[in-house]
């Protein structure tokens, strides 16, 4: 009797090989392409911080103004999601990210421009405004009057005349050269007894009287807390309280430390900069980073930080989500030889 012994796969065991093999190189070429991390290349890249920056506004934060002397101005506005705030008399200034203090500066120098500065002022009648015309030779034509919604006011001899536009001095003028026609000795004043606006007229343009001395005061009433999110491949991401001065590393720390599945040198910061664009700080840590304090960030608030993971691990995904949900017999299967023993006499 005559024995042989042949070994060598089944077809379908061979198949399985081949199938894992074409899906696996796919998968490999797919990772060599992708950069590990997130897709933040066209973004700016942006220094490290080294110390704490001062308190920001952000959209939500309540602010009250404050005018000494000039209560009527007083008021309190919420930072609007656009970063800005309406104010009385100034209108609309932008807020967001800058200081309160900041602020304050801004809205003093702009209290000074609405005043016109400390030019020459003159203040110009409006309508409703009265005013006292009186003759001290000739008190038969005194008058007490309101400037028409016309801006005319109504005279004695000489009628119509256009008052609005004018300073006081200027319509006493034009009232003399009138009743020059009418009497020998025309002297007269022209009283302002009341205002119905505060607009003066100064070598810059129009101002608002009343304004040049006052100090605004910016004050925050209500405020978010600040926040720090840390996502990716940590053990506890999300979101964490930022105090003061607060790293990177200890921000690492609160979220339990990355999972072996991350790529610690790619790791990044993301904050927000100047005009609402994101920056990217890459302190190109490594995996012993604890032990390069010189490469720790200072975070400011709502910074992310994101833990990229690894190519070893973004492999595993693809495996998972391309190969193993596909083809499920592959994830808990084994490969193996079947021998065939083949007896002949």
């Amino acid at each position: 009797m005559k024995a042989g012994r042949t070994s060598g796969w089944t077809w379908a065991s061979a198949w399985w090989m081949r199938a894992m093999a074409a899906w696996v190189s796919l998968v490999l070429v797919g990772c060599a392409g992708t950069p590990a991390g997130p897709e933040l290349a066209s973004l700016p890249v942006a220094p490290a911080a080294s110390a704490p920056v001062a308190f920001a506004l952000m959209p939500g934060d309540e602010l009250e103004l404050k005018v000494p002397d000039a209560p009527l101005y007083d008021q309190i506005v919420r930072v609007r999601p656009d970063g800005k705030v309406a104010l009385q008399v100034i209108g609309t200034v932008h807020v967001q990210g800058r200081s309160p203090e900041d602020v304050q500066a801004e809205v003093r120098e702009r209290y000074a421009r609405a005043a016109g500065g400390q030019q020459r002022r003159e203040y110009l009648l409006q309508a409703n405004d009265e005013i006292d015309i009186k003759f001290p030779y000739q008190p038969a034509f005194n008058e007490q009057l309101r400037v028409r919604p016309d801006g005319k006011i109504q005279l004695q001899l000489i009628g119509t005349v256009q008052a609005e536009g004018l300073s006081p001095e200027a319509l006493r003028d034009e009232l003399r050269k009138r009743y020059a026609q009418h009497l020998r000795v025309p002297e007269l004043s022209v009283i302002l007894r009341s205002a119905s606006s505060q607009m003066v007229q100064t070598d810059a343009g129009p101002g608002r009287a009343g304004l040049s001395r006052l100090e605004p005061v910016v004050m925050v009433r209500a405020f978010q807390s600040p926040q720090v999110f840390v996502t990716g491949e940590a053990a506890r991401p999300g979101m964490l309280p930022h105090l003061p001065g607060m790293t990177l590393m200890q921000a690492l720390a609160q979220a339990g430390g990355h999972l072996p599945t991350a790529d610690v040198s790619q790791l990044v910061v993301v904050r927000r900069g100047a005009g609402g664009q994101a920056e990217v700080i890459r302190p190109q840590l490594s995996s012993r980073y604890l032990s390069a304090p010189d490469r720790d960030v200072v975070l400011q608030p709502f910074d992310i930080v994101l833990l990229p993971p690894s190519r070893i691990a973004e492999l595993g995904q693809r495996l998972d989500q391309y190969l193993f949900k596909i083809l499920p017999p592959l994830r808990n299967s084994s490969f193996g030889f079947v021998y065939d023993l083949n007896v002949k006499d």
